[in-house]
């Protein structure tokens, strides 16, 4: 299992990694309340499913497992929110290295 801050570090190296390769035009500082999916955020959808993708990716060679994140879960686990922040989204990947 990952720690909170672990995850929220993952998130922010996983952004830098995809503003370097240029996939991310713009710069995101990502703290806990960066808005990741939802009218305020700086990336368009190609760019979260990359996201997303990379950050599935980091999670399986940190933790040895093979995770899968479901976007329809964060949806379940956060019924009527427009907006997904990385303090929301970090909650449900601790628990998801949890299991």
């Amino acid at each position: 299992m990952l720690a909170k801050d672990e995850i929220l570090s993952l998130l922010r190296e996983s952004i830098l990694s995809l503003r370097r390769s240029g996939i991310i035009e713009v710069d995101i500082a990502v703290d806990a309340e960066t808005i990741l999916l939802g009218t305020g955020s700086s990336l368009d959808s190609m760019g979260f499913v990359t996201f997303v993708t990379d950050v599935e990716e980091r999670l399986n060679r940190e933790t040895g497992k093979d995770l899968y994140i479901v976007l329809t879960e964060l949806e379940e686990r956060f019924p009527g929110s427009t907006t997904l922040t990385a303090d929301m989204f970090a909650d449900y990947l601790v628990e998801l290295t949890a299991a």
